[in-house]
């Protein structure tokens, strides 16, 4: 395993990233809404990356086509944009990352179409998952371990009585999308690698409302839950430090 620990100069160009994705995140926050197709939300967010002066990270990642990976409702993770259009109560996992100055940024969000009171039970599972990420985020501090972060996410969720998708989780991240280390999205506190100032993650727990057993789709990127029900994530990445995750989006 090799860690990278970033330097201050090196930081200050990834919290530029940060603020870049924020920015795409926002603007395609703005477009989703009942009518409006997947392959929109995805013009929408390279247009902006580029503008920007950023580039897609996922766009040719292994081959991956689309800027943007859009998850509805039982899709899990690496959802293919395409000419599906989303409806009033679809619960939408909308995941992204930039690369500027040859450092990516990676983040993800969730929301209802339409709003949280379109459909109640889907709000609350999105809440309790993204309650998880900041307890995760708050353990990401100097001194903790890996497990510290797995272990607050994992009491969440299971509380929230959800279950973890155990295949995916979250990394380090700088001028590779995905380093060293893993996080996972469950843990026994105090083991795993050791937390130190400098070190930069992303941490991403991917929840499944009922089963977490899941399967690939023939395009060969998407996951879905093969029980048929919903799936959600949440990303926050930063920077390590004495008080928690530094986040830069």
């Amino acid at each position: 395993m090799k860690i990278y620990l970033k330097s201050p100069q090196e930081l200050k160009i990834m919290r530029q990233a940060g603020q870049i994705l924020q920015g795409v995140q926002e603007e395609v926050k703005k477009y989703i809404k009942e009518g409006v197709s997947l392959l929109e939300l995805d013009k929408i967010a390279e247009e902006k990356t580029l503008v920007a002066g950023a580039i897609p990270s996922f766009k040719g990642y292994h081959g991956y086509p689309a800027t943007l990976c859009t998850m509805i409702n039982s899709e899990v993770v690496h959802g293919i944009p395409d000419h599906r259009t989303l409806k009033n109560g679809d619960l939408i996992s909308v995941d992204c990352g930039v690369i500027f100055k040859e450092f990516h940024s990676d983040a993800a969000f969730t929301v209802i179409v339409g709003g949280d009171k379109q459909n109640l039970s889907r709000a609350k599972f999105s809440s309790c998952v993204r309650d998880a990420l900041l307890a995760g985020c708050e353990a990401a501090r100097t001194g903790n371990h890996v497990g510290d972060i797995g272990a607050v996410i994992e009491k969440i969720i299971k509380k929230g009585g959800y279950s973890i998708c155990r295949e995916y989780t979250g990394h380090g991240f700088g001028q590779e999308l995905h380093e060293d280390p893993f996080i996972y999205n469950y843990g026994i506190p105090g083991q795993g690698e050791r937390l130190v100032e400098g070190m930069t993650l992303a941490i991403e727990p991917i929840v499944a409302a009922g089963n977490p057993h899941v399967k690939t789709l023939s395009d060969g990127w998407t996951v879905v839950t093969i029980d048929g029900h919903d799936a959600c994530q949440w990303e926050h990445c930063g920077v390590v430090t004495k008080n928690g995750l530094e986040i830069f989006a």
